[in-house]
């Protein structure tokens, strides 16, 4: 309550100290080659004499205070004439036309090497965008592995059969999270085991990675972090392309994609994905596949509108069918038929199928560029069959999704708000062994974000969202960020917020499913899933963004310190080796970390990407089940510290385009600490830490125009592995298996090769 009584208390000291200030508004475009008038994006504009600027959106649309000395406004953008506008009536809306540059002195060539990932220094939350070309610069076969060359995102195995990749934020697991596909809910509930799989990262068009609570806009489940994925568009214009893909983990792949403007208003975008593991890999020769066999197959196709009058939308849909056999390999159990246990060899069987409709409608007020107003909305079947050994665990998920946001201002533009509602709809039928846990949650909410921007060195996002679920009742968010330029190249910013979440513990643990221990639930909540509280934390988050040029190249420094604490959290308890005891924290809970990254162009064409990152993340777990015998200890797991460094060159060849492209990433892990199991037999017990680890992976790309591209590369080039990572893997039925205890690779090096090839038209 402190808190929202502050941000309403800096809102009203915002309105009275700068309501009066004038703004201007306008659209800043070009003529093309058939006479049509387009927008011209991210294009400069700034009065003279002062610094006030900004920059035009996607749609070549632009706001901008006016200072008491405003005369004329300058224009400019790379290969266009600099434009300067008298500027007499600021009630006005402008259009401000640039024209092609026609000045000529000989042949010179200009070159800007775009970065491939980087913080805006204007926007109020501390946001990394990734992207095509940082996607690049590895194998990237789905969206859990597209951030081996990003510092801010852990990725790791969460057990030895399955194969998942999980990732992590802040020291937090995946789904405290929030990944949003376009803005909209991308992976969430019955997604979180595997739904990072499903997305194929050739479809991925860029990245953003927000940490700590993002705007209230999106939800209120952010609690460590938001993704947001930003798939392939009709907006490349006409373009077909394909991925080829293969490695020696017995992973084959193909990608095809097709995006066509059909017509002047409307868009087309069809992306199909497919891929197998058709023959089994036992690299450290337990018996158990390091991998599932596995054939996967994908599709999306969405169609945008544009009228060009400021009504815009899109609708989509996404089919995808999966299955996974892991388990025992075939060679184990044909040479132990005669001693293989009476209920035969172990395997597990995942067959995933998931349906979507989705779309998009908005609204831009032709006369009023700063109103508009937009319409979100999904339809969702989630199914998946499945059995760990004789664990069977079968779920569906039906869920709908809608979300309302109008957006305006107060009196100018120095003072912007978005205001609107939502709809969440989970439809849960979900069997584990012999329980069930069938139920219904809706979730209907609103929300209100006002944007504070006096001038150009100062933003305040301030944001309120309250929500009712059907199973917890009533509950806020609020939410503050807080950003100021220092100069024009040092950007401070600050945040304070809170997310809540519902417990979906046994769809984001499945991995513990693969193991002999038993799953006690020990929540009183009589209307709670599970008997569980919902869960939730605050986070507070200061960040430092510095920009610098030293010998005539650039680079910057990021610097960041984070608290998350929780409030109530469902803790998944695995110190007793033969158990999973589930339960609502009654202790504390938090997560403190701190990163230093700095991005630095070494030498020509060659990029260096170094950080450091500490974590300390601890909770009460309750020894024994017995509360009175708490003990504060760091999550498993989960390594204190990590050095991080990329390397990437390129050879010269044009403007954001070489001949050869080389990448290298080296990381190492500190130690983590391992769930105790000193009930077990003395053969199944393990070490209380794991050792630290470097893992080194490169690639290298020959691109030879830019229609063709070849790539391979070697993940994990010194061959680490986890030496014995499942307990008791010769008796897979008895009562001290466990296939989950996973802190570092499994299947050791692992070679890849593949090719890109592509046909664009481009657009006029």
């Amino acid at each position: 309550m402190k808190i929202i009584l502050a941000v309403l208390l800096i809102i009203q000291v915002g309105l009275s100290s700068s309501f009066a200030q004038k703004e201007l508004s306008g659209a800043v475009v070009h003529v093309n080659q058939k006479g049509r008038i387009e927008p011209v994006p991210f294009a400069n504009i700034h009065w003279q004499g002062t610094n006030y600027g900004t920059t035009s959106d996607t749609n070549g649309l632009f706001r901008l205070a006016v200072p008491d000395d405003a005369r004329f406004l300058i224009t400019s953008f790379i290969g266009y004439q600099t434009d300067t506008v008298r500027i007499t009536n600021f009630n006005k809306t402008v259009s401000i036309r640039l024209r092609k540059s026609s000045t000529s002195i000989g042949e010179v060539d200009i070159e800007y090497r775009q970065k491939s990932s980087q913080m805006s220094f204007i926007n109020p939350l501390a946001t990394i965008t990734m992207s095509e070309k940082e996607l690049f610069k590895a194998a990237c076969c789905n969206l859990s592995e597209s951030f081996e060359t990003n510092p801010a995102v852990d990725v790791n195995f969460t057990d030895a059969v399955t194969g998942t990749k999980q990732i992590r934020m802040l020291g937090l697991n995946g789904p405290y999270t929030m990944i949003s596909r376009e803005n909209m809910p991308g992976i969430r509930g019955l997604g979180n085991a595997f739904g990072l799989s499903f997305i194929p990262g050739v479809w991925v068009n860029s990245i953003q990675v927000t940490k700590g609570v993002g705007s209230v806009v999106n939800g209120y489940e952010s609690i460590a972090g938001q993704i947001n994925f930003e798939l392939i568009k009709p907006d490349l214009g006409e373009q077909t392309f394909a991925n080829v893909f293969t490695n020696l983990g017995g992973r084959s792949e193909l990608n095809l994609g097709h995006t066509e403007q059909i017509s002047e208003n409307v868009g087309t975008t069809l992306l199909l994905h497919g891929n197998t593991r058709f023959f089994e890999v036992d690299a450290n020769d337990d018996g158990f596949r390091d991998f599932p066999l596995q054939n996967q197959i994908n599709a999306l196709n969405r169609w945008k509108f544009n009228s060009n009058k400021g009504l815009m939308g899109q609708v989509g849909v996404h089919f995808l069918k999966e299955e996974k056999i892991g388990g025992q390999t075939d060679a184990f159990i044909e040479d132990n038929q005669n001693r293989l246990d009476w209920m035969g060899p172990y395997r597990i069987n995942i067959a995933t199928e998931s349906a979507e409709i989705f779309g998009k409608i908005g609204y831009v007020f032709s006369d009023f560029q700063y109103k508009s107003m937009g319409f979100q909305w999904s339809v969702k079947q989630h199914e998946q069959n499945s059995n760990f050994g004789s664990r069977v665990y079968d779920v569906r998920q039906r869920s709908g999704y809608a979300n309302f946001i109008y957006q305006s201002i107060i009196g100018n533009t120095n003072h912007q708000f978005k205001t609107g509602a939502s709809f969440v709809y989970d439809e849960y039928e979900e069997e584990f062994e012999t329980q069930s846990f069938d139920r219904v949650e809706r979730t209907p909410g609103a929300f209100f974000e006002y944007t504070l921007k006096p001038n150009a060195n100062f933003t305040l996002v301030a944001g309120l969202r309250g929500d009712y679920h059907n199973l917890y009742g009533a509950f806020a968010s609020p939410r503050l960020h807080v950003r100021y330029a220092l100069s024009e190249t040092l950007v401070a910013r600050a945040l304070a917020g809170s997310g809540q979440r519902s417990p979906t513990v046994l769809m984001e643990r499945q991995s513990l499913m693969a193991s002999a221990r038993a799953f006690n639930f020990f929540g009183d909540n009589k209307n709670g899933v599970y008997g569980l509280d919902m869960e939730k934390a605050w986070n507070f988050g200061f960040n430092l963004s510095k920009s610098f040029t030293l010998d005539y190249r650039e680079g910057s420094i990021q610097f960041d310190v984070y608290r998350t604490q929780f409030e109530n959290q469902v803790v998944v308890d695995l110190e007793n080796s033969y158990e999973v005891n589930i339960y609502n924290l009654t202790g504390e809970s938090f997560s403190n970390t701190a990163q230093l990254q700095v991005d630095y162009e070494l030498i020509k064409f060659l990029d260096v990407r170094l950080a450091y990152r500490w974590v300390r993340v601890q909770t009460d777990f309750n020894i024994g089940g017995v509360e009175e015998n708490q003990e504060l200890l760091q999550q498993p797991f989960t390594p204190e510290h990590r050095f991080f460094v990329n390397f990437g060159y390129a050879t010269k060849k044009g403007l954001n385009q070489a001949n050869w492209t080389f990448d290298l990433t080296a990381q190492w892990f500190s130690e983590q600490r391992i769930p105790s199991t000193e009930g077990n037999l003395l053969n199944n017990r393990r070490n209380d830490l794991s050792p630290s680890f470097s893992l080194l992976n490169t690639q290298v790309t020959r691109n030879f125009n830019k229609r063709l591209a070849v790539y391979a590369g070697v993940e994990n080039i010194l061959n680490f592995r986890q030496d014995n990572p499942i307990i008791d893997a010769d008796n897979p039925f008895g009562n001290e298996f466990d296939a989950s205890m996973v802190w570092g690779p499994i299947f050791g090096r692992n070679i890849y090769a593949g090719l890109r090839w592509k046909i664009t038209k481009e657009k006029m």
